[in-house]
């Protein structure tokens, strides 16, 4: 097939896409596929969470709370902490939906989750298992159907259906807690992989759902039929400048450590970035929260009834917050918002906590959760993307807030190394109390530099950005 030939089977591929575009029913059809994406990745990215005691358990051939445990659990969560390098990679992986359509990677995104979490219960070794993780993990980031509702929504509801799907997706992951309350067996760890087993069809059938009734992007469209339509000496032209585009654009970037330097060298944004560190090391208690409640069973402080309870319910919380915390951005300003998201993230950690020590009804605890994570996530949002954005001049933005995500992604990798280091020093049973101990002060240290160093951006020009 010559070059002329692929590229009118090409045009014809895009304008049938163009096509589905204006039919009454695609938009909505569209809206409800990509929703269900959005709840396959975000039970991806929470399934292993879940059962965490019982693959360890599994796998190690040990007990929840033994010695043999305790170092196991750290030594994997170490060793899997290195996949998280794998986001090294993902910029340059999304880049190529900029060149190849976004549709393709909706599609290998979608059913490269599912490979990931079926690679996962099939293991029988470390290794294999591992694997899964970072296959997991490679594909969970990319959030391509977030993009398709950019692209795809009239303007007046992008906003308003990101939102909506982001919420229903986050109170999907309570399906979690059924599926564990239902296919779990305590007296048989190995059964931890019956909770991947819907997960991963709803992967498989969504994603060749996909490959059928999901379209190019309107945006991605109209593009590309502008340049295969255009004649050769148009292309050259539009070639030349775009590559002049790209020149001046070069000469008006900045490099990593340019962005680095820009960052320390402003108050405003240097306590940005002690905020994010110090936020981002917070988290730790997220990637933890199974094995505090596995903690608080063991330890007689509840029953599995209880713990499969708070599994269910902090989800819907979480998404019902994380909505509320969208508004409160907009509304009250950026750093009133951020005490009162501070406020929920501090005050649910403790009194989850306390309910992991201490006999506490189960669906408080679930809600002390859901409020605490829903706080902890959108004033990170704020931090790494709006206040960092209202901080920096427009020519420079991009690179120091994908700098800003780098200092959050130093503040996390540290976290993961505590919480297993304290695993196999303090022990499973007492995780609770050492990993609140531990994140509280931060949380509230956080708060005070964002209150009486880092300054209101609300009402900020964007194009005459005012540095300190």
């Amino acid at each position: 097939m010559t070059k002329k030939d692929k590229e009118l089977k090409e045009i014809a591929k895009l304008e049938k896409a163009r096509a589905f575009h204006q039919h009454k029913y695609y938009f909505p059809l569209l809206i409800i596929i990509l929703s269900i994406v959005y709840i396959v990745d975000e039970l991806t990215s929470s399934v292993r969470g879940v059962v965490e005691t019982y693959t360890i358990c599994d796998l190690f051939n040990t007990t929840f709370g033994s010695d043999e445990y305790n170092m196991a659990s750290g030594t994997l969560g170490l060793v899997t902490t290195a996949a998280y390098l794998i986001y090294l990679v993902s910029p340059f992986y999304k880049s190529l939906a900029d060149k190849y359509g976004r549709r393709p990677f909706l599609i290998i995104n979608t059913l490269g989750m599912g490979v990931g979490m079926l690679v996962c219960i099939i293991s029988r070794s470390i290794p294999v298992f591992i694997l899964g993780t970072v296959i997991m993990t490679f594909f969970t980031p990319n959030d391509m159907q977030v993009i398709y509702i950019m692209e795809c929504a009239p303007k007046q509801h992008r906003a308003k259906l990101c939102s909506i799907t982001k919420g229903l997706a986050l109170i999907s992951v309570s399906l979690l807690g059924f599926f564990v309350k239902f296919f779990v067996n305590e007296a048989v760890p190995s059964t931890w992989r019956n909770v991947f087993i819907i997960p991963i069809i709803l992967a498989f059938i969504i994603g060749i759902f996909a490959i059928f009734y999901v379209h190019e992007t309107p945006v991605y469209t109209e593009k590309r039929l502008e340049y295969l339509k255009a004649s050769e000496e148009e292309r050259m032209a539009a070639a030349e400048a775009e590559k002049q585009e790209q020149e001046n654009e070069k000469k008006n970037s900045i490099s990593v450590w340019g962005a680095f330097k820009y960052i320390f060298t402003h108050k405003q944004t240097r306590a940005i970035a002690i905020v994010a560190l110090i936020m981002a090391f917070s988290t730790g208690y997220t990637g933890k929260y199974q094995p505090m409640i596995q903690a608080g069973v063991a330890n007689g402080i509840m029953t599995n009834d209880s713990a499969n309870i708070i599994l269910m319910f902090y989800p819907v919380i979480n998404g019902i917050f994380t909505m509320l915390g969208g508004f409160l951005t907009d509304s009250l300003g950026r750093k009133k918002s951020a005490l009162i998201l501070g406020l929920w993230a501090a005050v649910g950690l403790a009194i989850f906590a306390y309910g992991c020590i201490y006999p506490l009804n189960p669906y408080f605890i679930g809600f002390a959760y859901g409020v605490s994570i829903a706080g902890l996530w959108s004033i990170s949002d704020m931090i790494y993307f709006v206040i960092t954005s209202e901080s920096t001049p427009t020519e420079i933005r991009a690179s120091v807030v994908g700098s800003m995500q780098l200092v959050g992604m130093v503040g996390t990798g540290l976290n993961m190394v505590y919480n297993n280091v304290v695993t196999m020093i303090a022990g499973s049973l007492n995780l609770p109390f050492v990993l609140t101990v531990a994140y509280l002060p931060l949380m509230a240290v956080s708060l005070a530099i964002m209150m009486l160093m880092v300054k209101e951006t609300k009402d900020v020009d964007l194009d005459n950005v005012q540095v300190d």
